[in-house]
């Protein structure tokens, strides 16, 4: 019984590296499921200018 698990065992970790080299699909790329995906920082520069004393 043992020889069955460690057969299946040997078989399965072998099946998990014959899937072969990962590709991108073609096409435009997914959106995000969670917001933009990129932090936005806010512009918090004034526009307005001190005069000299």
């Amino acid at each position: 019984m043992s020889r069955i698990a460690v057969l299946m065992i040997i078989l399965g970790l072998a099946a998990c590296g014959m899937k072969g080299s990962l590709e991108r699909p073609s096409g435009p790329a997914p959106e995000p499921l969670l917001g933009s995906g990129k932090s936005t920082a806010k512009d918090v520069s004034t526009t307005t200018h001190r005069q000299a004393q």
